[in-house]
């Protein structure tokens, strides 16, 4: 059956299943939360759903021919949309080459074709809107399945285009994780700002490196830090949970300079709201606080 792992929502089994049960699944999916190797097992599942030579009730046998290809990868018309070797991301040419130039193709063996995304939080904004196009007008064969981590990374355009199931809450393990990772990434940028080179202020850094989502809660946690530094010779509680760095702060800065910082973060949240560039995001994340400290210290 589909989607009979433990773990995956009851809601999200039933409306798959029925969608499979009277041959609708949609033709865009997109698939968040779970564990990595859940996420490809439930793609793949979608994948043979379709591709089945001798579907029952619309689930796949698992022991046609199609059945057996789509699970060692190579059914030709199931299409992983990966990076080519030795990238990291899957570039523009990718995109026009195994997906915009063959998607009017017709299917090899069986009636449908899928084209699989096992890692879509990490197709870049510029990606997700080379694919609009091929999503909004599908031919009636193509099925696109989308596996992601975080859902926070796919454009709300996309989403939007896609029928998305949840495959378990892992996501709040990972956002306790990210929130205790932004707690920590503030409280080194502010040591790096106080103390070290630019240089540093980049190590400290590089945790939020093409993720938009921990960019944007370490920088609600350093505007605590700031804002407990420009309270700290008042009798307000310290909110950051970074009482030695926010002192720190106030010992270096001056209320104008703290006030920069804290509009930078602003700035910086707003963007990454508006999902901005992710390398021009952290480059600005770190320069903002660089130049206001810089200013500070020619001041003095």
């Amino acid at each position: 059956m589909l989607f009979d792992q433990p773990g995956i929502p009851e809601e999200t089994v039933v409306a798959v299943r029925k969608s499979a049960k009277t041959g609708r699944l949609p033709q865009s999916v997109l698939l968040t939360g779970g564990e990595d190797k859940l996420r490809l097992l439930c793609g793949k599942e979608l994948a043979a759903a379709v591709l089945c030579d001798s579907p029952v009730e619309g689930c796949p046998c698992g022991k046609c021919k199609s059945c057996k290809k789509v699970k060692a990868g190579s059914h030709p018309d199931l299409v992983a949309v990966m990076p080519a070797e030795g990238r990291k991301t899957v570039s523009k040419e990718i995109i026009s080459e195994q997906v915009v130039e063959k998607l009017y193709v017709a299917p090899n063996e069986s009636e449908n074709k899928v084209f699989l995304f096992p890692d879509a939080q990490d197709l870049s904004p510029i990606i997700q809107n080379a694919l609009l196009k091929s999503l909004e007008e599908p031919p009636p064969f193509v099925m696109f399945v989308f596996l992601c981590n975080r859902r926070e990374s796919m454009l709300e355009t996309v989403i939007s285009r896609c029928t998305e199931f949840s495959l378990g809450d892992l996501q709040a393990e990972s956002k306790k994780k990210e929130a205790m990772l932004a707690l920590q990434t503030a409280a080194d940028l502010a040591r790096a700002l106080c103390g070290g080179t630019e240089f540093d202020l980049m190590l400290a850094a590089a945790p939020m490196q093409k993720n938009r989502s921990l960019m944007k809660k370490t920088a609600e946690c350093f505007a605590l830090i700031v804002r407990d530094a420009m309270a700290a010779n008042s009798d307000a509680a310290f909110l950051s949970q970074h009482e030695r760095e926010a002192l720190l702060l106030n010992s270096r800065c001056s209320v104008t300079a703290l006030l920069k910082m804290k509009d930078a973060m602003e700035e910086i949240r707003s963007y990454a709201d508006n999902n901005a560039n992710e390398n021009l995001l952290l480059s600005k994340f770190t320069s903002s606080l660089f130049n206001a400290m810089q200013a500070e210290e020619q001041r003095t």
